[in-house]
């Protein structure tokens, strides 16, 4: 990452928000890039055939929703398996803190919960605005400091 991106981006993403270059637009980045850094001692890589991957881990404390409302009532679903989210889909990646509510693995109300929110954006060309196409919830700070350092190192 240059050093201009990676202080934008850490400005940007302790500030919440963080707009991600996407191949599709000039300036993005480049697809033939080539990176050797792992992500821990499993050797996970980064990048497979130039796309970016974002690993999430799946466990009791990691929470997604592809229904996100902005009243603040959306029910996030647990992530039971490792999931990679190909980042060059999404147009803008933002963050937030605070409460949410979770659901069991049925999709029923199971409790509020206080945790780290990463927001995955996309632009909708017909109703020309950008949309939130899918959440993770985080609600152990460890997983979330080791996605934000994914993130940042891109």
């Amino acid at each position: 990452m240059s050093g201009v991106f990676q202080e934008n981006f850490t400005k940007a993403f302790n500030g919440n928000s963080i707009h991600c270059a996407n191949n599709n637009q000039p300036g993005g980045i480049s697809k033939k890039r080539k990176i050797e850094e792992t992500m821990d001692a499993t050797g996970e890589r980064l990048f497979i055939r130039g796309r970016s991957f974002l690993p999430v881990r799946g466990g009791c404390d990691v929470f997604s929703t592809e229904d996100w409302k902005p009243t603040g009532t959306s029910l996030f679903c647990p992530v039971k398996q490792d999931v990679y989210v190909n980042l060059h889909k999404y147009d803008q990646i933002t963050a937030a803190q605070g409460s949410f509510f979770t659901a069991d693995e049925g999709g029923d109300f199971q409790s509020s919960v206080v945790g780290h929110v990463i927001h995955l954006w996309r632009f909708d060309k017909v109703q020309r605005k950008q949309y939130i196409s899918q959440s993770f919830l985080f609600t152990n700070q460890q997983e979330f400091m080791r996605v934000q350092t994914f993130l940042q190192n891109i």
